[in-house]
């Protein structure tokens, strides 16, 4: 077992299968080693340099003040995540989160078109546009596959916070998921205390729509290494505790995954937040290592 450096915690490392491994560091174009912890991973592609604004608001009109209820009653994630296996039915997950996961050959465009391949479902992405509040045109992937679909709603908006998701929820999260991801955090900056009663605020108003088998998972997001790390360690440590209220949440420590490589430094842009195509493939895996544990 490894230690998280931050906290001294134990960090359970489960591998996913080397034939999704191999699909990770094909879908980004070039080969890559991935250790069996976390190794430095090193890829051919140009980054895209991403600016994020760090302002009090999100254009949402207001602050998201807690849930009355913060003792809400989720659904096991195991059980909610075994949908997968029923090739017949189509398995949707909906993504609530930031820049890190918004554009393609990033995490969620890297994870689920190796997941599709890994279950031979076509994929249809739907990626969240936030000049017009809507959806896209899907992106489809794999369609010969012979099994019913995986469907990502891919609400991942740039520069917000989970305030933003929730107040435009009717749109960012038009039908009833089995799997739903929380990845924000790095735009929590100004105010880190937050992060947990815009999830709990969040869960809730899905929970009060789809009382149902509904499995959830937070991300603990890569590290910030700008003028804004010590508050995003902060926002870290906010996120940690929400997850240890809400135990049937399945946390992905991607933040640890960054701390452990040789060089956190080659996974993230010159803007020091954003992930390099490398650190994309390490979320990417990250990610599924932790829905297939």
């Amino acid at each position: 077992m490894q230690r998280n450096p931050r906290t001294g915690d134990q960090i359970g490392r489960l591998d996913i299968s080397p034939r999704l491994r191999r699909r990770i560091a094909l879908r980004v174009g070039v080969p890559v080693a991935i250790a069996t912890a976390v190794g430095a991973l090193f890829f051919a592609l140009s980054p895209r340099p991403v600016a994020v604004t760090a302002t009090p608001g999100d254009g949402s009109g207001g602050t998201v003040a807690a849930a009355a209820d913060s003792t809400f009653s989720l659904a096991s994630f195991v059980d909610a995540r075994d949908l997968m296996k029923d090739a017949d039915r189509t398995f949707v997950v909906q993504v609530i989160g930031d820049s890190t996961g918004n554009e393609p050959g990033e995490w969620v465009d890297v994870a689920f078109r190796a997941l599709s391949e890994e279950l031979d479902r076509p994929l249809v992405q739907h990626p969240w546009d936030v000049l017009s509040s809507a959806y896209l045109e899907p992106i489809r992937s794999n369609d010969n596959a012979p099994h019913a679909p995986l469907e990502v709603w891919n609400g991942s908006a740039s520069g917000k916070t989970a305030e933003y998701s929730l107040a435009n929820f009717d749109t960012l999260i038009p039908v009833e998921p089995d799997l739903v991801i929380l990845n924000h955090g790095l735009n929590n900056v100004l105010e880190p205390a937050q992060v947990g009663e815009q999830f709990t605020a969040l869960v809730a108003e899905i929970e009060r729509h789809w009382p149902s088998q509904i499995g959830y998972a937070a991300l603990l997001e890569n590290p910030r290494l700008d003028q804004y790390s010590a508050a995003h360690d902060d926002v870290i440590d906010h996120v940690t505790g929400w997850l240890a209220e809400h135990q049937e949440v399945r946390a992905v420590d991607v933040h640890s995954a960054y701390l452990d490589s040789p060089d956190v430094t080659t996974l993230l842009l010159p803007d020091l937040l954003h992930p390099t195509p490398a650190g994309s493939a390490l979320t990417a895996s990250t990610v599924l290592d932790a829905l297939q544990r």
